[in-house]
């Protein structure tokens, strides 16, 4: 019995003891709890207040180079450091610790005076554990590692790095307007959540006098872009048309090269230009363009160049768009390759009178002698016959008012208020560009409606190579950090425009312009090109025609019978506004290209023809097959609107 009451209270004692130790641990969690509630953000900023300081540095990813289509690097970014300050470690420093870091900085850098580090050893900068040292800013891998050996050896303290990123365009302005810069424009932009890669994370926690990486996340590179662009076409094509812009004081200039079967733009560039490693020094800016640029301090003085003229302004095409209307016509089968109009050089549609280009007149004709000879009254003649619903639907398959989608920032063109449209679709939009018969004669020409050279060279691609809307793009391929392809792009043809053999028979009227119409000064020895000759007037700012300011241009492919590359040169005011001078230019590209191109000159075509290059580009007078009369295309530019060459 005495033993059992023994039992009883020794177990009456332990659970006391438990009930005690329960009760004052449920009390110390509820004042943890408290403490965490009430006065949590207090002892928080006590307890980083006992820890110095901190640092948590971003490590920006390397932005993806860009290559040319043969590989060659464009663009490319590389790893630059920043050298930090821990001033409180190097005031707290011995002497000679101080000394050795002074003098290793010193010559490191190239430093002008030790009094340049040893401003941050003073009592003013005693609590500073981060600062940007100046002139230690953007250094080279070869200077840090010469630091960094100095700090692994003890002789160099209360410094560290921080990694930071320098792009680098090596050929400084070269397809500008193609790639861009650091993010802006191009395919900078386009493509920039490729490029930009993905940032690392370093975090320094500096206590007790003594800086260490507490984390380190590693920084993921970003993509590389492969484009379409050859950069050796393109160096040639820029040479020239600084040239074209220079001899013949022209505003500005442009051109696109694409390959008719895929698309793919082989080279693009635009005068004036810029650098693209020092984006305020301008390339190739004409008297005229100053004149129209005065203002350094204007917001836009350097956009109007950083933009990109081919795909985010808009023109006239002129008489570049005949070929797509006359196509179109013969696709619908309004007109036939026979069908007889007659050009007595000028035509009446209601109270409006359209002429030929200087009141000249070409008599009977058939399409392709309209094409030749660049007859306004026999595309008006045309455009009667076509009915206006029919015609809206072509200039959908065309793609005017529409993007091309090309891959490049800043495209423009997706405005319907700059074509004609449909009396409903103009009163739902509340615009006064409804068709009738007078806008669709215009139309036939390429007067009274804009698109953006990208645009027009799209359009016309799809007229000579068999009829496919293309959508063009200069990037081929992109490929991550550790080279694995992740996208591509190839042929991709959005719609179809006009029957195969339309598209045959408009290359043949295309081939008589080159051979003996407006664009002879484009006939190049041993090739058989085709192309169409164009002058527009501008625009001014109140939506009327501007007083003697012209944009002329010429579009031309090789080889006629199998098309493989389409190109558009454009000259905007140049001092004679003459077709000939684009078509002109055209033909100098071509002859220096085509060979780059792997396209060589056939001993049986053409020999009787002079090579553009020995001509003067300002005169642009021919002297080939049959002179070519520069005082007529003076009068052709001279007679407005409705005479478009």
């Amino acid at each position: 019995m005495s033993q059992r009451k023994n039992r009883y209270s020794m177990l009456g004692r332990e659970m006391f003891f438990l009930i005690v130790m329960v009760v004052l641990m449920i009390a110390l969690m509820g004042r943890v709890a408290y403490i965490k509630i009430v006065h949590g953000s207090d002892y928080q900023a006590a307890a980083e207040a006992q820890q110095l300081d901190s640092t948590d540095v971003t490590i920006p990813a390397l932005r993806g180079p860009i290559l040319d289509k043969n590989g060659n690097i464009l663009a490319e970014s590389t790893r630059i450091y920043n050298v930090i300050l821990d001033c409180q470690v190097l005031i707290e420093s011995s002497e000679a610790k101080q000394k050795s870091t002074v003098e290793q900085l010193v010559s490191a850098l190239g430093l002008g005076s030790e009094d340049q580090v040893r401003r941050y050893m003073t009592s003013e900068y005693a609590d500073y554990r981060y600062l940007k040292f100046d002139p230690g800013k953007g250094i080279s891998t070869e200077k840090m590692q010469i630091i960094q050996a100095g700090i692994n050896e003890g002789s160099v303290v209360g410094v560290w790095f921080e990694e930071a990123e320098s792009r680098i365009y090596y050929n400084g302005s070269l397809a500008a307007h193609v790639l861009g810069f650091n993010g802006v424009y191009g395919v900078e932009q386009y493509y920039d959540e490729y490029l930009q890669g993905t940032s690392g994370r370093k975090m320094v926690v500096a206590g007790s006098g003594v800086s260490y990486v507490e984390e380190y996340i590693e920084a993921q590179d970003g993509c590389t872009l492969t484009l379409t662009i050859d950069s050796k076409v393109q160096g040639i094509i820029e040479q020239f048309m600084a040239t074209g812009v220079e001899v013949t004081n022209a505003v500005q200039g442009a051109a696109i090269l694409m390959k008719c079967s895929t698309g793919e733009i082989t080279a693009m560039c635009e005068v004036p230009t810029y650098d693209l490693n020092d984006v305020t020094t301008l390339i190739g800016t004409s008297e005229k363009w100053l004149e129209n640029n005065p203002d350094k301090s204007d917001p836009d003085y350097y956009a109007n160049v950083w933009n990109s003229f081919l795909i985010s302004s808009t023109f006239e095409p002129g008489s570049c768009f005949k070929p797509m209307f006359m196509a179109a016509a013969l696709n619908e089968g309004i007109v036939t390759i026979n069908s007889p109009f007659v050009c007595n050089g000028y035509y009446t549609v209601y109270d409006a009178e359209v002429g030929c280009a200087g009141g000249e007149w070409h008599g009977l004709e058939i399409p392709s002698d309209i094409i030749a000879n660049s007859c306004n009254v026999g595309m008006t003649q045309i455009s009667l016959l076509f009915p206006r619903a029919d015609w809206l639907l072509y200039q959908e398959a065309y793609g005017l008012g529409n993007l091309t989608g090309i891959d490049i920032a800043g495209e423009a063109g997706d405005n319907r208020s700059l074509i004609y449209v449909s009396a409903e679709e103009a009163e739902r939009l509340g615009t006064g560009n409804a068709i009738g018969f007078f806008e669709k004669a215009t139309t036939a020409f390429g007067q009274g409606f804009r698109m953006t050279p990208m645009q027009l060279i799209c359009a016309m691609n799809s007229v000579i190579n068999g009829g496919e809307y293309l959508r063009p793009y200069v990037v081929s391929q992109i490929t991550d950090a550790n080279g694995n392809v992740i996208a591509s792009q190839t042929k991709e043809v959005l719609r179809y425009t006009i029957d195969s053999w339309i598209s045959h028979e408009l290359r043949t009227y295309m081939r008589r312009v080159v051979r003996e119409g407006t664009g002879m000064n484009a006939l190049v020895p041993g090739y058989d090109i085709g192309g169409k000759t164009g002058t527009a007037e501008k625009t001014d700012e109140n939506g009327g025609y501007a007083e003697g300011k012209y944009v002329v241009s010429f579009i031309s492919f090789t080889p006629v019978e199998d098309p493989e590359y389409v190109l558009l040169v454009i000259l905007d005011e140049t001092d004679k506004n003459v077709s000939s001078q684009s078509a002109h230019l055209a033909g100098m590209i071509w002859e220096a290209i085509l060979p780059e191109l792997g396209l060589y000159p056939d001993p049986t075509l053409n020999q009787e023809a002079v090579s553009p290059s020995l001509y003067d580009l300002t005169i642009s007078t021919y002297q080939g097959i049959s002179p070519f009369d520069l005082e007529a295309e003076r009068a052709q530019a001279g007679e407005g609107a409705s005479d478009s060459e």
